[in-house]
């Protein structure tokens, strides 16, 4: 692997993975504003998630370790979310099943490639985006708080398009990818 794997935006990005572990716990300990505590960790997972780009690209960390270990973060930590909140029957099974298997696709695809190709793609601006928009869909459920419902179910929707949009995009660059690199070309 190129690259050094200590690296500042590296060490954020294995954070969101260890933050898992805290946020969980108090999600479901029987203390007053457990799941407000929870919420303010997996806080603090996403702004890691927004300052390891910057920092790697800030510090010249870029690295192949980094474009593996920042989307599986990402993936960890939604997979952990979603499982937790359909366990709890927050959010319907429907709902995690197409958050996970989105990025099992993805990810399965990332895999072929690097096979394939030797090629590590980063992270699409697309992905990152529905990600986002997922995590801060995800609070609501979280929270539970029935004033707000409206509002998830509207985030909802538009988390469900963006996912859509961000599956059909990295398909796109997989199979342009697979096209460009195949024997032959």
């Amino acid at each position: 692997m190129k690259g050094k794997i200590w690296t500042i935006s590296n060490i954020l990005s294995m954070s969101r993975i260890v933050l898992m572990i805290p946020a969980v716990y108090f999600f479901t300990a029987p203390i007053t504003f457990h799941r407000e505590i929870s919420l303010l960790i997996i806080l603090v997972a996403v702004a890691t998630d927004a300052l390891d780009g910057y920092v790697a690209r800030v510090r010249n960390e870029v690295s192949e370790f980094g474009k593996i270990i920042d989307p599986l973060a990402d993936k960890l930590a939604i997979g952990i979310v979603v499982v937790l909140l359909t366990i709890f029957g927050d959010i319907p099974l429907w709902f995690t099943v197409t958050v996970l298997s989105r990025d099992i696709v993805i990810f399965i695809a990332g895999l072929y490639i690097k096979v394939k190709t030797g090629i590590i793609l980063p992270s699409l601006m697309s992905g990152k985006a529905a990600v986002s928009i997922l995590a801060l869909t995800l609070v609501f459920p979280i929270l539970k708080y029935p004033s707000l419902q409206w509002l998830y179910d509207i985030f909802l929707l538009i988390t469900l398009g963006l996912l859509g949009y961000s599956l059909a995009v990295y398909a796109k660059r997989f199979v342009e990818t697979v096209r460009v690199h195949s024997p032959g070309k």
